[in-house]
């Protein structure tokens, strides 16, 4: 994580000394955890480390991997044949919602990687070839960072 993507992270983010931890390496709290010698905020919250004492897994555990999210659908139709395409842009529709939809055709929701695969599947169980569909554009960033509201990370 660089210190731009840690000084996105809420006031109030949960950060863990839980140095003890098997997956301390592999866990977002940690590794912000580990960057507060670089923080100048006034105060931050820490996790108590003895949630995860003697539990195989812990309960506050966030992956620190990040993920590829996907901006904007205008040419996912291009090869659509026109008798098809109310059908497939309803089965894609209903991969997000009406209103989310809309969020997403104008580029202001980002697209999981799970909700790629669903409109991907949309696109296979139409007769066409999923795995093709390609979006707008591409940007990977953490998790946790994409679930603020939305004037925070629409790139417009």
């Amino acid at each position: 994580m660089t210190q731009e993507e840690y000084n996105l992270l809420d006031i109030d983010f949960a950060h863990c000394p839980g140095s003890h931890c098997g997956k301390a390496n592999e866990c977002f709290r940690h590794v912000a955890y580990q960057m507060l010698a670089n923080c100048t905020r006034d105060c931050y919250m820490v996790t108590n480390p003895n949630v995860i004492t003697g539990k195989p897994n812990c309960p506050l555990f966030i992956s620190n991997r990040k993920e590829r999210y996907a901006w904007g659908i205008s040419h996912i139709f291009d090869n659509v044949r026109a008798s098809d395409l109310r059908g497939v842009r309803l089965s894609v529709m209903q991969c997000f919602g009406a209103a989310t939809y809309y969020h997403v055709k104008e580029q202001l929701r980002a697209i999981t990687e799970e909700e790629q695969q669903d409109v991907r599947d949309a696109f296979t169980e139409n007769g066409y070839d999923g795995q093709s569909i390609e979006f707008d554009r591409y940007e990977e960033h953490y998790p946790v960072l994409m679930r603020r509201p939305i004037e925070f990370y629409t790139f417009v």
